[in-house]
């Protein structure tokens, strides 16, 4: 194992140019191609056939977004835009053996839950990353939570569902300041990805498709990243980005130039003044102590504004430190939960911590500098890495922390995880699916579910985040 101040355990995966070669664009011009040009011309020059539509009575939400429904012949039709209960009037828009999915057009009869979309391009043909703008707020959680406990059923098993059932069920909480009635959750985005269509206009990828759409606002993002006016063919930012280009804009809550734009052209303040340093500054409150962080641009924070102070609480609350610990953690990025944890075990515990990303880990060593018991590594989050640290602390954990990505852990490592003897684990996961998978092998493999708390840091989208507390049996 080795620490990120020296090289790292393992390779961090291929550069770009180690993905292979790319395949060349120019083409043949013979008669035969050419021929053959003509004929693809006549091809999509043709009408296509008009879209199937349904009617359907939609049923329960399933994992990704959408409502479950049937049609006249039992197909499975996956709906979007729609909600339990409803009535509506569907287009399919794609098809794969006995499954349909589809956009729901005409609501011939809604839900109490419906409400006026607050983000209408994010409707039917639109953008992604608003999928439930139509839901009111508090039925967006328990939208989430009927999703969450599906999941934990049917990939989790009986076994689980009935722990989480004894430990009082599942429910999706709000962030603090989500809970005022009539809030319509607007500019809770701290972070947005764009892109700029063939007009040089800021949008966004049409849901799963490759067209570019303008946007003409961005409600989700907070004020600061709405105020800097990014959006419309009169935007001022427009000379600073091509067609196809990326924008990446990040609004921090703490220090100087807290909004960021990055564009191929280089990184900018909100006056599009050029700068060098991207490090966005971040501060959060745990258990009453303040934390600063120093997170490189194109790190990963939470996109809520108060994701990262609720998550880490969270951690905090489940892993019940009371000082002079041995901590693991899995998958540490920029050291969020890291720093947390180092201030609660004292001089006389440790905490050594893994992650894939190099950059991640060299902001987590400098946002854990204070901390003389803290080592940080960089390098594959694998099995191999769970032995890793577990050797460097000596014995095993008496608290392991995990936070994967959204595929999840997986059961290999988690059997890992297992097999280390860590007294307690603490999972964090962003995907009901693959949060489920975990916890089904690690309540199968000697551990005991104590909590699950579950909160709603996407609204408008069907993402959820849980933190789930496990005890060795």
């Amino acid at each position: 194992m080795t620490p990120s101040r020296r090289p790292s355990r393992s390779s961090q995966g291929q550069s770009a140019s180690g993905r292979g070669g790319q395949r060349s664009s120019v083409k043949g011009t013979s008669k035969g191609g050419a021929k053959k040009g003509a004929r693809s011309a006549q091809r999509s020059s043709r009408p296509r056939p008009p879209k199937e539509t349904l009617e359907l009575l939609v049923g329960e939400p399933a994992h990704g977004g959408a409502c479950v429904a049937r049609d006249d012949n039992g197909r499975v039709v996956f709906v979007r835009h729609a909600l339990p209960g409803e009535r509506v009037i569907a287009q399919v828009t794609a098809t794969q053996k006995s499954l349909a999915w589809a956009d729901a057009i005409e609501v011939l009869s809604a839900s109490e839950d419906r409400v006026p979309s607050v983000w209408p391009q994010a409707g039917h043909n639109g953008v992604g990353g608003g999928e439930l703008a139509h839901v009111a707020p508090e039925a967006q959680r328990r939208w989430k939570a009927d999703v969450l406990r599906g999941q934990i059923r049917r990939i989790g098993g009986e076994a689980l569902a009935d722990a989480v059932s004894d430990i009082g069920g599942v429910r999706v909480q709000a962030a603090p300041g989500d809970t005022a009635a009539g809030d319509p959750l607007l500019h809770r985005r701290s972070r947005i990805e764009l892109v700029a269509n063939q007009d040089s206009n800021a949008g966004m990828h049409r849901f799963r498709d490759r067209v570019v759409l303008p946007l003409k606002d961005m409600p989700l993002a907070v004020e600061e990243i709405v105020d800097v006016g990014l959006f419309g063919p009169d935007s001022p930012w427009r000379h600073l980005w091509s067609p196809k280009d990326r924008i990446r804009v990040v609004a921090s809550n703490t220090g100087d130039n807290r909004v960021l734009v990055r564009t191929p052209q280089g990184l900018f303040d909100a006056e599009r003044q050029m700068l060098e340093d991207d490090t966005c500054h971040w501060r959060i409150e745990v258990n009453e102590q303040t934390f600063d962080y120093r997170v490189r641009m194109d790190g990963f924070w939470q996109t809520h504004r108060e994701g990262a102070q609720v998550l880490a609480q969270a951690v905090s609350d489940a892993a019940g430190l009371c000082g002079g610990e041995k901590v693991a953690e899995l998958y540490s990025g920029a050291g969020l939960f890291t720093q947390v944890l180092a201030s609660q075990v004292g001089e006389k515990g440790r905490v050594v911590s893994v992650e894939g990303a190099e950059d991640a880990v060299a902001d987590a060593t400098a946002n854990c500098a204070a901390y003389g018991t803290v080592d940080t590594f960089v390098g594959a989050v694998d099995e191999g890495a769970v032995t890793d640290l577990v050797g460097e602390l000596g014995s095993a954990p008496d608290v392991l922390v995990c936070d994967p990505p959204r595929t999840g852990a997986g059961r290999e490592v988690c059997a890992r995880i297992a097999d280390s003897e860590a007294a307690r684990v603490v999972l964090v996961s962003c995907d009901p699916a693959a949060g489920a998978r975990d916890l089904r092998v690690l309540t199968e493999s000697g551990y005991e579910l104590e909590s699950l708390r579950a909160w709603d840091l996407f609204p408008h989208t069907h993402h959820v985040e849980f933190v789930a507390a496990l005890n060795r049996r």
